[in-house]
């Protein structure tokens, strides 16, 4: 399976770490973070990726070059002006083609087992697509995830205001798509932020009728989008070079 990797942000939380560097390049145990999260994807099941990028895009592009070293093909594809999730995916279009794939952020660090297990969630019970889901306190810093009684997932909240969510169920930031996602990025709007939201697409899927389903997070799951993260990599990743599940 193809993996859409985001890898465009400049990480503006990262401080001066990224003032050089791009997020995805941060080192963490001798290897850039995303290079960390592509290993564990191939493990769990993903063979191509393609990587969107923007800010410092020639030092990722520089580091994987065309995926020999890495032991997978990798190809790139450049982030518009546009902002928001949605935006970043939609670059992405032309290297993907017509088969199922998976996406993820070059950020997110989670086991092995969870992107095996979305995988498995989207050939088994079809549909347009699968989010992996945790549960939280409350997902009013990412996306709240609303199922039905029928194992559906019926909406989507992006960025819920704190204490409104009707759900404490949160997206993990690990999706797997249908190709007909690239339909409905392509009629976003920008939302109240100004960005073109992935979630907005999702949930413009949903209202059509399109299936899509939960998957459930296995393991350890680390967002390391800001400098005091770099530590938490470390020790999450320490025990788990050799095996990554």
């Amino acid at each position: 399976m193809k993996a859409v990797i985001l890898a465009a942000g400049k990480g503006t939380r990262m401080g001066d770490l990224t003032r050089d560097v791009p997020k995805p390049m941060i080192p963490v145990l001798g290897k850039p973070v995303v290079e960390h999260i592509m290993l564990r994807m191939m493990a769990g099941g993903v063979t191509e990726f393609v990587l969107v990028t923007k800010y410092l895009a020639e030092q990722i592009r520089g580091h994987f070059g065309d995926g020999g070293r890495l032991g997978a093909p990798v190809s790139y594809a450049d982030q518009t002006d546009k902002y928001g999730t949605g935006a970043a995916l939609l670059s992405a279009r032309e290297l993907v083609g017509d088969d199922p794939f998976m996406m993820t952020f070059a950020d997110v660090i989670t086991s092995t087992a969870t992107y095996a297990d979305a995988i498995r969630t989207h050939f088994e019970k079809g549909g347009a697509g699968v989010v992996a889901v945790n549960w939280v306190d409350d997902p009013y810093t990412g996306a709240a995830v609303v199922l039905n009684d029928d194992g559906h997932i019926d909406r989507i909240i992006e960025k819920p205001p704190k204490g409104s969510s009707p759900s404490n169920w949160n997206s993990s930031g690990i999706f797997v798509f249908s190709p007909v996602i690239f339909d409905y990025l392509e009629k976003l709007e920008p939302s109240w932020r100004n960005e073109y939201e992935l979630a907005d697409a999702m949930t413009a899927m949903i209202s059509d009728g399109l299936a899509l389903y939960p998957s459930y997070l296995q393991g350890d799951w680390l967002d390391v989008g800001s400098a005091e993260a770099i530590k938490d990599a470390e020790a999450m990743l320490g025990g788990a070079t050799a095996n990554p599940a």
